[in-house]
């Protein structure tokens, strides 16, 4: 077949195939759809769901909005837990739920750069910041907690365990305070939960909130540390000159090595 040919088919199959791909049937005289009605509804990520009840909860975002979303048994109606309704760039990520699904923990802020700064797509004056929340999964309310990363929520939500400049640290949750309590965080002037040698990170609770997991990251190697809440003692899981990391809680710690 001549080259000329071969080309004017393929065009007469590509005019074929717009129509079906746009939405347009010609015969009918219909005009293009929008795709508008096709990516509307919100992207969900980052489910978890309660140990002891029937509820979830996720992260969605729609239409430049990103929001935190929590949803029961028998209906799982999604009920709305915070209030973050501009387009202004800010994610949300690390997101936990208690054992009883009261309560959420979760980060809103981006990744530092290499300098420690955090993107402001917005322009704002006040800048930008990575702050641990929480928020009650009736709806009720959210609340920031203060600046943190990695936050984990105790399974009774009554701490929440974060990451902040190499040493691990905690908030109560609780939506308003009078003075500092015990367990509060730096930016309260108290100190750290955890701080010892390293960079210390990735805090993980027991399932009976007795003992906190973390990492600890040394110049070549890291090793798995386990706090003890009640004897407030730090013991590591085999040290040795490998990288151990994401500690995951069962009857007995186990870590994965690589």
């Amino acid at each position: 077949m001549h080259p000329t040919t071969i080309r004017s088919a393929r065009a007469s199959a590509l005019i074929a195939i717009i129509p079906c791909l746009t939405g347009v049937t010609m015969a009918w005289g219909q005009t293009a759809s929008s795709v508008a009605p096709y990516i509307a509804p919100a992207f969900p990520e980052e489910l978890v769901s309660a140990k002891k009840v029937d509820r979830i909860a996720w992260l969605a975002y729609d239409h430049g909005q990103r929001n935190v979303y929590a949803a029961a048994a028998p209906e799982f109606k999604p009920v709305r837990l915070t209030a973050f309704v501009e387009d202004n760039g800010v994610v949300l990520s690390d997101l936990s739920i208690s054992d009883d699904g009261s309560t959420v923990a979760f980060l809103r802020g981006g990744e530092p750069n290499t300098r420690g700064w955090i993107a402001d797509p917005s322009s704002d004056p006040a800048g930008s910041e990575r702050a641990v929340w929480a928020a009650k999964t009736d709806g009720s309310g959210a609340w920031r907690l203060g600046p943190g990363t990695a936050p984990a929520l105790s399974p009774d939500a009554r701490t929440v365990a974060f990451a902040r400049d190499s040493d691990i640290y905690t908030y109560r949750v609780t939506p308003s305070r009078v003075a500092p309590t015990p367990g509060d965080s730096i930016d309260r002037g108290l100190k750290a939960l955890v701080r010892v040698w390293g960079r210390n990170m990735a805090p993980v609770w027991s399932p009976d909130g007795a003992r906190l997991a973390f990492v600890s990251l040394r110049d070549n190697h890291s090793f798995i540390g386990v706090y003890d809440v009640r004897k407030r003692q730090v013991q590591f899981m085999g040290p040795s000159v490998d990288w151990d990391a994401s500690p995951t809680w069962s009857t007995v710690m186990s870590a994965r090595r690589r």
